[in-house]
């Protein structure tokens, strides 16, 4: 298996729309047998049993006992930084803990997956907008459209710590506009905006774009695992996650 540490980022933000649920944080909202969020990422990434830190605030980690951690910052690629440094993994796999339906088993999908792809700088992870509409029907998404259909970047990214930290700042870009394809297109250049306005951006052109903005080899993880494009961002996917809770609980 490989040797992947995983790094939780779980600064949380003011969101007014929280309030009517009773929290401080959306990371707080009760989600799978009422446990927190935040509380339900940690624990399905702590029974992985793979090395793991989470970066968030000081009184959520007080307030649910979440260790190890390291304190968000305003400064989200030094955070990112500070909690790397305390991983001794040749790999990390970062994600965001709002996700509502990951669980241990996801995790370890999502790395096999990866590790058939053999030893590589950069794995960008993708999930097919058919898989989450049959796991998630009428959630609402933004998906990228390529040659090979409608996609959505998955809510994490899986790179060598190494090549991360040489690279923190287009690596946090990547993670922050993962659901801005445009953005995305400008990061990796001119020839990439204009192929995707003209209908010919696939993931061959994809890839070797990300090989050269990083010096390295990178692969296309297209994960069988829907709930790693499922996220809460808005109140519209919270009520969407409490709907879809009920129908499993039937």
């Amino acid at each position: 298996m490989m040797d992947v540490g995983i790094l939780v980022l779980a600064g949380s933000s003011k969101e007014e729309w929280v309030e009517k649920y009773g929290v401080r944080s959306k990371l707080e909202l009760p989600v799978a047998n009422d446990d927190p969020l935040i509380v339900h990422t940690w624990n399905s990434v702590r029974e992985t049993g793979l090395p793991a830190i989470i970066a968030t605030d000081q009184w959520l980690a007080d307030k649910y006992r979440l260790e190890p951690n390291v304190e968000a910052t305003s400064n989200i690629v030094q955070t990112l930084v500070n909690a790397a440094q305390k991983l001794d993994t040749k790999y990390l796999l970062i994600i965001s803990a709002d996700m509502p339906f990951i669980t241990a088993d996801d995790i370890k999908q999502l790395l096999a997956e990866a590790e058939a792809g053999g030893d590589r700088g950069v794995y960008v992870l993708i999930v097919p907008k058919d898989a989450i509409e049959e796991a998630f029907p009428g959630a609402p998404r933004t998906y990228v459209k390529i040659k090979e259909g409608y996609f959505k970047l998955a809510n994490g990214v899986l790179l060598q710590k190494e090549l991360f930290l040489k690279n923190a700042d287009l690596a946090d870009d990547l993670l922050g506009n993962r659901k801005n394809p445009l953005k995305i297109a400008s990061m990796l250049g001119i020839g990439t905006i204009f192929r995707a306005i003209t209908g010919r951006l696939d993931v061959p052109y994809i890839w070797k774009m990300i090989e050269t903005k990083f010096h390295t080899t990178a692969y296309p993880v297209f994960t069988s695992r829907p709930v790693f494009g499922f996220d809460i961002d808005k109140e519209e996917h919270y009520t969407k996650t409490l709907e879809l809770l009920k129908k499993e609980a039937v």
